[in-house]
């Protein structure tokens, strides 16, 4: 198992796709800081109303999402009030892409039957895969957390932290890393039951994308037409990411620890499941 993994971190190390995504997780983060930065500046005192107005217009359509936690003037900005939201989901679509060629490309040649060929189980073979993208999901967010929080220093400055700030962004931070070892989890699952570049990355992204989109979408129909407020999207790995970012509760807390052991399992039984009964082509 041991040799199995080691084998799969050469193999992402020397793959180019690797070190182009993260470099281009590095330049997102970078981004994603400055644009923070030119909104506030750009909206000015008005950025309160704005999100006052947005609030209700959500609550209006029975959409179950906060604003709660976005900074309402550009003097509110700081990296340390700003660190955990780095941490919240911002890697997912590169590790959709990620997953999708590093398993597609093990079947697009041939490497999966060779490694079964020299009497590595299945099931080691599905969890090397998992485990690797999983530190592979690790460091990803991690360097996006180091990117951001330099260069919103360098521009807001860290800001004053609280004597529990340090345990609780390691509580939540921790949480936020295992949502993304759930999504890491789904795309794996997508990539070996496709098997094909092409097809697992249409499909992690069409799922990364779109489930949210569809669960939110029924929220809001059955809002509009039965008058009930539903909030099946708590239970998604996303709206979870985002609900660590805005003061959650411990109930709050509890859900997100179980929507990600829950998204980690099932896909990952799934997938070495179908991988173990069918035939490596």
């Amino acid at each position: 198992m041991l040799n199995l993994i080691r084998s799969d971190i050469f193999k992402l190390r020397k793959a180019k796709y690797f070190w182009i995504l993260l470099f281009i997780n590095i330049l997102l983060a970078v981004g994603t800081v400055y644009l923070l930065d030119f909104t506030h500046k750009l909206a000015g005192d008005s950025m309160e109303a704005q999100l006052t107005q947005e609030q209700a217009a959500l609550d209006d359509a029975g959409m179950n999402v906060s604003v709660e936690g976005i900074p309402t003037g550009h003097d509110q900005l700081s990296a340390s009030g700003q660190l955990l939201t780095f941490f919240a989901g911002n890697t997912t679509l590169l590790m959709s892409v990620l997953i999708s060629l590093f398993v597609g490309s093990e079947f697009n040649n041939g490497t999966v039957k060779i490694i079964a060929s020299r009497n590595y189980s299945r099931l080691k073979i599905y969890l090397s895969k998992l485990l690797v993208g999983i530190l592979a999901s690790i460091l990803f967010t991690l360097v996006f957390v180091l990117a951001a929080t330099l260069t919103a220093t360098a521009l807001w400055g860290f800001g004053d932290v609280s004597g529990s700030y340090a345990s609780q962004l390691l509580l939540k931070g921790a949480l936020e890393l295992l949502l993304g070892a759930s999504y890491v989890s789904l795309f794996v699952m997508f990539s070996f039951l496709i098997r094909q570049n092409g097809g697992s990355l249409a499909a992690n992204i069409c799922f990364l994308e779109f489930t949210s989109l569809v669960v939110t979408l029924g929220e809001m129909l059955i809002h509009h037409f039965l008058g009930r407020t539903v909030t099946l999207s708590d239970y998604l790995p996303d709206m979870c990411m985002t609900a660590l970012t805005q003061n959650p509760d411990r109930s709050t807390l509890l859900r997100s620890a179980l929507v990600g052991i829950c998204f980690l399992l099932v896909p990952a039984l799934v997938g070495a499941g179908s991988f173990r009964k069918r035939d490596i082509k």
